[in-house]
């Protein structure tokens, strides 16, 4: 399944129970992996730099602002009224345009599209097509706010090893063929296929528990091509530079440098 619009209601409100508490976690530049994994990739899949970024589901608009500083005019969104006001209160001397918008309602897109003036050079969603109910109302609508062949970058969870009951990560002391004791850290996944809506965490500490919306490659790129978009770059990027330090002794993905835990990727629509 790749919609669960019975969900959408519940995808909102836990990100405007938790938005003050998230808005003080990321700060005015976002998390570790913010800015070591999604960041630069995002960048890097946006050269060259346009002159107008849509930006869908921005949080506390660290990413909006970041673009700003480049010189780009960014019309930031999100569902979360919540969100956006902390946004907005972190962002006094920047130019960008916040207004709040659903992803999945149809006719909010269609709106989009016609409040904007002219096409936007790109658009990105960070982190979040796996926190929203149903993709397919944005893959359908959003080539209508974009310039021609303009991209489309996106990062969401790993869809191989995104965190849920079928993902355990795990340490293993080894014995080697030298008598030597060496200790390797990894993924277990008992479950890809089988996709569905779990409820868990983004940060610990959080005052509400969010539903995440299980997709695989296949289910979250197929409802991309079967609408006329074409991917055109991908990154996997991983943590290599020992992490945050604030795993507390905790095995974390700070520990795995040779997997990925996000994607970043580009699509373009030649419908």
């Amino acid at each position: 399944m790749v919609d669960y619009p019975d969900y959408n209601a519940d995808s909102v409100e836990a990100w405007e129970a938790n938005a003050e508490f998230w808005d003080e976690a990321q700060g005015d530049e976002g998390n570790h992996w913010q800015r070591t994994l999604v960041f630069p990739g995002t960048l890097e899949l946006l050269q060259p730099v346009p002159t107008t970024v849509l930006e869908l589901a921005c949080g506390n608009g660290n990413f909006a602002r970041q673009l700003s500083r480049l010189g780009i005019a960014v019309t930031a969104t999100d569902a979360s009224e919540a969100q956006l006001r902390g946004a907005r209160q972190r962002s006094d001397g920047y130019k960008i345009k916040w207004v709040r918008l659903d992803v999945t309602d149809r006719s909010a897109l269609a709106a989009l599209s016609g409040a904007a003036g002219a096409p936007f050079g790109a658009a990105v969603c960070n982190m979040a097509l796996m926190d929203i109910a149903e993709i397919t109302p944005l893959f359908d609508m959003l080539p209508l706010s974009l310039a021609d062949e303009a991209p489309f970058v996106f990062s969401v969870l790993h869809p191989v090893f995104r965190p849920g009951p079928q993902v355990r990560l795990f340490r293993e002391r080894i014995e080697t063929e030298h008598g030597q004791f060496i200790e390797e850290s990894g993924v277990k996944i008992s479950n890809y296929l089988d996709t569905r809506v779990n409820y868990g965490i983004a940060v610990k500490g959080q005052p509400s528990i969010q539903p995440y919306f299980d997709r695989t490659l296949t289910e979250l790129f197929s409802t991309a091509f079967d609408r006329g978009w074409v991917l055109d770059g991908i990154r996997e990027p991983s943590i290599t530079d020992g992490g945050d330090g604030d795993a507390e002794g905790r095995l974390s993905w700070d520990h795995m440098p040779n997997i990925p835990p996000v994607m970043v990727a580009r699509l373009r629509h030649r419908g």
